[in-house]
């Protein structure tokens, strides 16, 4: 059965971040696409798949395997938040077609505001929006990525509709400011670079870590409990949601994408009042 979506051939993805969104993509991205080189970049050498630690190196070896050798994959250990180390990692990749940015950091979550420091939140926008921000500089400066190239910022829903996310404000302010960069500065980048840029906002998924924590595993279950579609939002779903933003029928911009399992929908109430 033939897609209604087509794609570029021979091309190069590029994934910033590899968590748990990440590697589904990694995983399944070999198969979907006609890729000539898939760039891994994380912040640590070291990386959590499942309950396991492993090293980026090897997580990549295990992707190229399965691809039976039709792309080449490369594992980059990054600080984004470093112009040079941008600057370097598109040097080493003059040709990107796809992009998916993922990185991110919550620091102190279920911490209200006021208990916040400033370097919780500094440090937060640094990575978070200075991080992305100084990814899409370099490769726009570079020249690395290609006319019509396509990339996918990863939001949140706590960021982008105030229903509850991580929980972090630090994260939460961080990715508001992200959220601007990309609805205020998309149609700038395609009309200047032909970057075309859009955004998933995801409720909360449930990691491994996060089962292993009892307050952190009861909210995951709340917003469980309130889910239209049933279950948690997963790392499959952003995936779809990626292939989608990738595609070449993709017609928008700037455009952000819930995807939450109608989480953070309006719950309208019908009947008599009561009382």
């Amino acid at each position: 059965m033939a897609s209604p979506y087509t794609y570029r051939p021979n091309a190069t993805a590029m994934i910033v971040g590899v968590g748990l969104m990440g590697q589904h993509l990694a995983n399944h991205i070999v198969e979907w696409l006609d890729l000539e080189t898939l760039i891994l970049a994380d912040a640590s050498p070291q990386i959590r798949v499942g309950t396991e630690s492993v090293t980026l190196g090897d997580f990549a070896a295990s992707v190229a395997e399965r691809a039976n050798g039709s792309t080449r994959v490369v594992a980059e250990t990054i600080n984004i938040t470093s112009e040079e180390e941008v600057s370097g990692l598109f040097q080493r990749h003059p040709k990107v077609d796809y992009l998916q940015h993922t990185a991110g950091i919550s620091p102190k979550p279920l911490t209200p505001p006021e208990e916040m420091t400033k370097d919780d939140v500094m440090g937060a926008c640094e990575v978070n929006l200075w991080g992305t921000h100084n990814v899409l500089k370099q490769g726009l400066n570079s020249g690395a990525f290609t006319r019509g190239a396509r990339g996918v910022l990863l939001l949140s829903t706590s960021a982008t509709v105030g229903a509850e996310g991580r929980a972090s404000s630090a994260y939460e302010e961080s990715k508001g400011g992200l959220l601007n960069l990309l609805k205020l500065q998309s149609r700038h980048f395609v009309e200047a670079h032909g970057l075309i840029l859009n955004g998933i906002a995801p409720s909360p998924l449930r990691g491994p870590m996060a089962a292993q924590n009892e307050i952190s595993a009861g909210r995951l279950q709340a917003v469980e409990d309130a889910m239209p579609l049933g279950g948690l939002t997963e790392p499959k779903h952003i995936s779809a949601a990626t292939m989608f933003f990738w595609a070449e029928e993709c017609w928008t911009v700037g455009e952000i994408l819930t995807t939450d399992g109608g989480y953070t929908k309006h719950r309208p109430i019908y009947g008599p009042l009561l009382g």
